[in-house]
């Protein structure tokens, strides 16, 4: 199998994975005793203060762990006490399990607005701009990197207009954690999710929710109890007991990115061999915009989408087709990938698809 859908799902870090088994089995030796109680908190609280050294949180104790981008989404949108008539707004390119989130809300008489894409940053920018002068916007919900094509959506602009309009902003990083440099003082953004176990190679059930204070004043109802000497406030977001190991191993693989850095040269180069190999195939057209991309993705669109699909099936090369979402961008093929994968199989893939192609 030939996979080329990394975006989805990554493999496990060795390390992360190790990671795990040794702290399941340490824990073994405490369970719920007074003593595992706290080596348990003990234990949160590091894995929390590593994650916050990869993503710049000045705070570590506003960072809770959930068990995907989606479960993070849901619990920061059912805290704000939505008013009637309130607006969101948000891009044709959000994940559909978080845009089918955000259209629930409307047996609560809140609008969501999604945006189109648009040609450069530049003008995203102004079309949030304008959608903010309507007074009942009361938040922005979008992604860092988009899972579509790999945009790189200009979040602290965007920061800057909501706080301007004193609107909320909460941004899904499911695709850009572990995949580009993630500074969550610097964006200024009120809430910030990810999944673990996508480009940070964390296991499998694992992701972050970070906030920051402005976020409290929308959601009042997560500090509704005082929490003891031993609890943090993102304690509020970790409902039960979570897998320690779980976690344990999602803060591994959050190290291991900081100690060696994300070293995208590898994924820009594949990026640039595909993005060449494309441009030289008759009606295929890459989909980007005249911004930054993130440099693991790269997709396109095609008159032969069928044919090429065929190919990629028959020949087990797992991607991503885009074919009822987002409206008027389908259909579309998503490649994705890591810097371990090899830059002459992305060429044979393209020569394999170049000759099958109808003349």
């Amino acid at each position: 199998m030939a996979y080329l859908n990394y975006a989805g799902s990554c493999p496990i870090l060795p390390e992360a994975e190790q990671e795990v088994e040794r702290t399941l089995t340490e824990y073994k030796d405490y369970l719920y005793s007074e003593k595992g109680i706290q080596w348990y908190r003990t234990k949160v609280l590091q894995c929390r203060e590593t994650v916050a050294a990869l993503l710049h949180v000045s705070n570590p104790s506003s960072i809770a762990f959930v068990p995907n981008a989606s479960t993070a989404n849901y619990l920061l949108i059912s805290s704000i006490d939505w008013k009637r008539g309130d607006i969101i707004l948000s891009s044709t390119h959000e994940n559909p399990s978080i845009r089918n989130e955000l259209l629930t809300l409307k047996h609560r008489d809140v609008e969501t607005q999604f945006l189109p894409t648009t040609a450069s940053p530049q003008e995203f920018l102004t079309s949030i701009h304008h959608a903010l002068h309507e007074p009942r916007v009361r938040a922005i919900i979008l992604s860092h990197v988009s899972h579509v094509d790999g945009r790189i959506f200009p979040i602290a602009g965007i920061s800057s207009l909501a706080k301007e309009h004193d609107t909320l902003l909460i941004v899904d990083g499911a695709q850009a954690v572990g995949h580009i440099a993630v500074n969550f003082d610097h964006l200024n953004c009120d809430a910030y999710f990810f999944s673990g176990y996508k480009w940070c190679r964390g296991p499998l059930g694992t992701g972050g929710l970070v906030f920051s204070k402005h976020y409290l004043e929308y959601a009042p109802s997560v500090l509704s109890t005082s929490t003891t000497s031993t609890q943090h406030p993102a304690s509020r977001f970790e409902i039960g007991t979570h897998n320690i190991g779980l976690i344990a191993g999602l803060a591994k693989a959050c190290e291991n990115i900081n100690q060696e850095g994300l070293n995208s040269q590898g994924l820009k180069t594949i990026r640039e061999i595909a993005k060449q190999q494309l441009g030289e195939m008759q009606e295929i057209q890459v989909r980007e915009w005249d911004g930054p991309h993130a440099p693991g993705i790269l997709t396109f669109e095609s008159q032969h989408h069928n044919a090429i699909m065929e190919v990629f099936q028959k020949d087990n090369i797992v991607v991503k087709p885009f074919t009822d979402y987002p409206e008027g961008e389908t259909p579309a093929i998503r490649m994705s990938w890591l810097k371990e994968v090899d830059a002459n199989n992305v060429t044979n893939i393209f020569n394999k698809i170049n000759k099958q192609l109808p003349v």
